[in-house]
């Protein structure tokens, strides 16, 4: 494994030159995820379509058959769960490796100086490698079960990128907690299983009661998954206003994870 090696000549290196080291060396440390998460597998990197894939099979067999659970009209259940996991995954498994990115760097953060807000963010930046493969998995389900794209996929990259920002944002929060708090570590898994639920990922958000669905537009989360599968499948058109609100959240939590992160780093040293 390369060593990732970093200085910096405080007051003399231009912001531009410091700017480029940090991106580089996020790029370098995602990278060094990746492979770290693989290395030692039989399958490799196989494994970032295998997990979502055969969790699509199983659940899609559950709640298809069993609870008779529906999708979007005219789309194959099985094709509809694997694009909301796509998303939806990027999101949790960003968190799930972004809350012991500090505690598992400890050596690291020891040896080196560079900002410590550079790990959780290269463990969510790592996640997309597995996003990738699984939107290549996504395009050949399609084209196995023909199912034809809807014609407002241009909007997919920014709604990706608002996800980013609310994902960035709840990832500095968590990594820093957990620092303090390694119980948050233990209930992650269990806190994102529920935030699942009350998501519009195995199901629509139309299958909603209306009662309650009005609250559904303060989960950002949620409204993301559901406008990035009603475009993929043509289902719906982008809701401006919804957007406008999932922005601002998202926006409001990347600024309120960075605070947090900077509030807590000067602990960091005296618990690790």
């Amino acid at each position: 494994m390369k060593k990732v090696s970093v200085s910096f000549v405080a007051n003399k290196e231009k912001i531009s030159h410091r700017l480029s080291r940090y991106i580089d060396l996020t790029a370098a440390l995602a990278l060094r995820d990746v492979k770290m998460r693989y290395q030692l597998t039989i399958l490799g990197l196989y494994w970032a379509v295998l997990n979502p894939l055969l969790m699509t099979v199983v659940w899609s067999f559950v709640f298809s058959r069993i609870f008779r659970a529906q999708g979007i009209q005219g789309v194959p259940y099985v094709v509809f769960l694997f694009c909301g996991l796509t998303f939806w995954n990027l999101f949790s498994n960003s968190l799930m490796t972004a809350v012991n990115c500090l505690t598992g760097n400890a050596s690291l953060l020891s040896k080196l100086y560079f900002p410590r807000v550079i790990l959780p963010t290269a463990s969510v930046m790592a996640r997309l490698v597995d996003f990738i493969f699984s939107l290549v998995v996504l395009i050949i389900l399609m084209l196995v079960y023909r199912v034809v794209p809807g014609k407002e996929l241009y909007w997919i990259p920014l709604l990706i990128l608002v996800q980013l920002i609310f994902t960035l944002g709840m990832a500095y929060i968590v990594a820093s907690v957990n620092v303090l708090y390694r119980d948050l570590s233990q209930i992650l898994g269990v806190l994102l299983t529920l935030w699942l639920y009350i998501s519009p990922v195995i199901y629509t958000l139309e299958q909603v009661p209306a009662g309650i669905k009005k609250y559904f537009i303060f989960n950002p989360i949620g409204q993301l998954v559901h406008m990035e599968v009603s475009l993929v499948f043509g289902s719906g058109t982008i809701n401006l206003a919804a957007l406008g609100v999932t922005f601002l959240i998202s926006c409001a939590t990347l600024l309120l994870g960075l605070w947090v992160f900077r509030r807590l780093e000067p602990a960091f040293a005296e618990v690790m």
